[in-house]
C-alpha cells in the first residue's frame, strides 16, 4: 500500500526551497587535521626553536605512557608534593623535550 504524497513533496521547486531553507551545520574538521596551521610549528621543531612559557611542578614516574587519567593523577601527586612551581621555558624539537628554568638557565630532561 503506498503512502499519500503531498503537493508539496511532489513538486521540485518547493523542494529546492525547503531545502535552501534548511540551516547547514558548519562541517567539524578536527584541528589536526589542518595541516596548514602547522606547518610554521613543523618548521619551529626542526629547527629547535618551538618554546612556550610554563610553570614547572616537577616531575613523576607513571606506570602507562598514555591517557588523559595518567596525566591528572600526576598532577595530582605533584600538586600535594607541596613544591612551589617554577617559571620556565618549555623547549619542543626533533630530539625531545627541554624545560629550561627562566632564572637559574637549570634545565630538566
Amino acid at each position: 500500500m503506498e503512502e499519500p504524497v503531498s503537493q508539496s513533496d511532489r513538486d521540485p521547486e518547493m523542494n529546492k526551497l525547503r531545502q535552501s531553507l534548511r540551516r547547514k551545520k558548519p562541517s567539524y574538521v578536527p584541528e589536526a587535521s589542518r595541516p596548514h596551521q602547522w606547518q610554521a610549528d613543523e618548521e619551529a621543531v626542526r629547527k629547535g626553536k618551538c618554546n612556550f612559557p610554563v610553570r614547572y611542578l616537577g616531575h613523576v614516574e607513571v606506570d602507562e605512557s598514555r591517557g588523559m587519567h595518567v596525566c591528572e593523577e600526576a598532577v595530582k601527586k605533584l600538586k600535594v608534593s607541596g613544591k612551589k612551581s617554577v617559571k620556565a621555558v618549555l623547549w619542543v624539537s626533533a630530539d625531545g623535550l627541554r624545560v629550561v628554568d627562566d632564572k637559574t638557565k637549570h634545565h630538566w630532561e
